[in-house]
């Protein structure tokens, strides 16, 4: 069983202490939250406090606004302690990078919470490109349209600040980024476009945009939003390939659009997105155990922020 202290009770850390709540390998030692809000385990209101009181934590899971997640590592790993960080890892890759080297010197754990990737219909995807199914990956196409409107910005006063949400390809997409990145590898930006349609009032940075990238001979491309009519519209991953054409689609990549490959039939999918977070600490579990590679490694997530700073900087 490992002992595991919860880092920020806001919306994520939330679902975090649910998922964690339900595990039966994992035990909820403390959360960290200086705010007053109620909370059925021993609350602390900062790291030193709880790391001072319980030695015997095994793992901090960061759930707090994403400028934080940098310092709070670094203090973590120096404190000795293994760690999971909710999206994204930090807001540069040469923070990434530090972090991970740290974690490395120190012989600890260092986790990102890229959950996407334990979503059984990425992981049949992911198969097929690994195993050679579909030949050449010739496209692949993201699209995001979502809504955040004002009142999701003034619920929250660090949502739509440069410095600590650092922008929608951070908060709202990284995720698909890491898709992205999942299935091609290596990622060259190519173009960026962007412009802040309707919230000019409320964000520091763009609210869509359009990429254009490489990777070894698969050209991709990005269209993204959050200024999508009054709700969520859509998401989708179109892949076209030499023996096949995949979308796939949902917030949660949770629904198969289009399937039709080359010596295969569609396959059924059952799941939940919060099922997503167990499979991660389920895999965080098993990596930590039996001292082996996870794909939800820090590591993994250094060319997504690299990719993301890289096409935020407009």
């Amino acid at each position: 069983m490992l002992n595991v202290a919860l880092v920020g009770l806001g919306q994520i850390g939330k679902l975090h202490l649910e998922i964690l709540s339900q595990l039966p390998d994992f035990h909820i030692t403390a959360v960290v939250e200086p705010r007053e809000i109620p909370c059925n385990f021993p609350k602390y209101p900062t790291i030193e406090d709880c790391n001072n009181h319980h030695q015997e934590i095994d793992l901090y899971t960061i759930a707090t606004p994403n400028g934080f997640h940098y310092r709070q590592a670094k203090k973590l790993l120096y404190f000795g302690k293994n760690i999971l960080i909710e999206k994204p890892a930090a807001l540069h890759k040469n923070q990434v990078e530090e972090l991970v080297h740290l974690a490395r010197e120190k012989h600890l754990r260092l986790f990102s919470s890229l959950q996407l990737r334990f979503s059984p219909m990425v992981a049949y995807v992911k198969k097929l490109i690994d195993e050679g199914c579909l030949g050449k990956i010739f496209l692949l196409n993201v699209e995001c349209f979502w809504n955040r409107n004002q009142a999701y910005y003034q619920k929250n006063d660090w949502h739509g600040t440069k410095e600590m949400d650092g922008g929608i390809l951070f908060t709202q997409f990284s995720h698909f980024i890491d898709i992205i990145h999942f299935f091609l590898g290596e990622v060259k930006l190519l173009h960026s476009s962007s412009e802040n349609f309707a919230h000019q009032n409320c964000t520091d940075f763009p609210d869509s945009g359009i990429l254009q990238f490489k990777s070894v001979n698969t050209l991709g491309s990005m269209i993204y939003t959050i200024s999508t009519y009054e709700k969520n519209f859509d998401s989708s991953i179109t892949i076209i390939a030499e023996k096949g054409t995949i979308k796939i689609g949902g917030q949660y990549m949770n629904q198969l659009l289009y399937h039709n490959v080359q010596g295969f039939c569609a396959p059924e999918f059952t799941f939940s997105s919060h099922k997503f977070h167990k499979n991660l600490y389920d895999n965080i579990l098993y990596s930590m155990q039996n001292n082996v590679s996870s794909v939800a490694d820090a590591e993994n997530s250094i060319n997504t922020i690299g990719f993301i700073e890289e096409a935020g900087d407009f």
